[in-house]
């Protein structure tokens, strides 16, 4: 961040935050005028462009100088310690990196940038959250705790220049941290850029295919969620897609074609845990036309079997498949959210509706008691969704209850029934089945 002024803590009336830019400098800032050895210059000796902020020209800091390390570590040291700030975006920090002359001509330019992100590394200490934006990726692996991975989400799906990857929209975001979804985990915590749920308007053009594909790739990379739209202006109907993508899982789906497509279209996330296992598969199709697609499971990384499918975003049970599953209307820039879940011979819990990862992270436990299902759900706030169950042939429902209470059961499918509630904290969801009895054979008949 760059400040003006010398505040002495923060609040409205002693500081003005700036965009958060660390290792550049605006031009009006006193800095540039009172410190001129402190920049990058070139072979003129002029100050090296970082970049052109909003017309406003800013210039390269050079990294290698020592009074340079000393006023970012100063700097960065007292919004720490004395504002007590606990989380720091660094942005267009790939300016440290620029060509020029630096004071050190030995180090290189990652080696600069480098430098850099250390002394703020240094300052802030091992409990900030840092995350980098703008940056080169390689020099910051082991600084910084987040990364962005991808340029900025913008309110349209395609760039306003149709061939400049670079340019802000979701279509360009989403392409990047999927092909960076590997890192997660590994190197940082991705940060996809804003999630938008906002309905359709002057600042928002983005369809609802577009919103949803945009909140379901966020949610199944499980990097960082952040929301950038006026939540006390955004309708509930939009604003339950916000719900539904928190809190994330913290782990990344698998994009499967990865080195077959340069768009990917699958995205795969297998879903481990002690009461079951299944899998979360966005399919999504990036054409700006309606096609049919066919995708096999063995494509998926799934094992050979026979699998329960739900589509998340229609609430609609597909049936149970083994090799294939066919998506017939796949609208343009539609995700669509299957869930696989293993076919059993006992009722069991099929899927949960409150979060886009379908039980990941809002499912608590799931016992068995003789022929009940127990479900604990767990999940801050207050939000509407259902409970699907499994049925298998031979077996029937035969009463339900939240918290006690009794409630009643829809028929989804054949085999499938859910039970709809509205989540606040906690609640316990309980089921009891009945193994219908085969009628006994009359004396005399034929068995087969």
């Amino acid at each position: 961040m760059l400040y003006r002024g010398e505040p002495n803590r923060l609040d409205p009336g002693s500081a003005r935050l700036l965009e958060p830019a660390d290792l550049p400098a605006m031009t009006d800032l006193a800095l540039f005028a009172d410190h001129p050895d402190w920049f990058l210059r070139d072979e003129a000796g002029e100050p090296v462009v970082g970049w052109i902020h909003w017309g406003t020209t800013c210039y390269a800091l050079d990294c290698t100088h020592p009074e340079v390390l000393t006023w970012l570590r100063q700097t960065f040291r007292r919004m720490r310690e004395e504002w007590g700030m606990m989380f720091f975006k660094i942005d267009f920090i790939f300016a440290a990196a620029r060509s020029g002359r630096r004071h050190d001509p030995t180090t290189t330019r990652a080696q600069a940038l480098r430098q850099g992100v250390e002394a703020i590394r240094e300052a802030i200490g091992d409990e900030a959250f840092l995350l980098g934006c703008g940056a080169p990726l390689g020099p910051c692996v082991g600084l910084v705790d987040g990364m962005r991975v991808g340029p900025d989400v913008d309110p349209n799906w395609h760039p306003i220049w149709r061939n400049d990857l670079s340019m802000p929209s979701v279509e360009n975001a989403l392409r990047n941290s999927i092909a960076r979804a590997p890192f997660h985990g590994r190197l940082w915590l991705n940060d996809p850029d804003c999630l938008l749920v906002r309905q359709r308007g002057a600042d928002m053009d983005l369809v609802l295919n577009e919103m949803r594909t945009l909140s379901a790739v966020v949610a199944l990379l499980g990097g960082l969620t952040i929301n950038s739209d006026d939540l006390t202006s955004i309708r509930p109907g939009r604003l339950k897609y916000l719900r539904q993508t928190l809190p994330p899982t913290g782990i990344s789906a698998r994009p499967v074609d990865l080195f077959q497509s340069e768009m990917p279209r699958l995205l795969v996330l297998p879903v481990e845990r002690e009461w079951g296992h299944w899998w979360v598969v966005g399919v999504i199709n990036w054409d700006d036309r309606t096609t049919e697609t066919t995708i096999r499971l063995a494509d998926l990384g799934l094992p050979p079997g026979r699998y329960h499918v739900y589509h998340y975003w229609r609430r609609r049970y597909l049936g149970v498949v083994g090799e294939t599953v066919t998506i017939r209307r796949h609208q343009p820039h539609e995700t669509a959210v299957l869930i696989f879940k293993p076919v059993s011979d006992r009722p069991h819990l099929l899927v949960t509706t409150f979060h886009v990862c379908a039980g990941a992270v809002e499912v608590e436990a799931v016992s068995r008691q003789a022929s009940d299902v127990r479900v604990v759900l767990q999940k801050a706030g207050r939000q509407f969704g259902e409970v699907l169950f499994a049925v298998p042939e031979g077996w029937r429902p035969v009463k339900a209850q939240v918290d006690g209470v009794k409630r009643d059961l829809r028929q989804v499918a054949p085999g499938v029934v859910a039970l709809g509630l509205t989540l606040e904290g906690k609640a316990v969801v309980e089921v009891e089945f009945a193994e219908e009895q085969t009628a006994p054979s009359s004396p005399g008949s034929d068995p087969s």
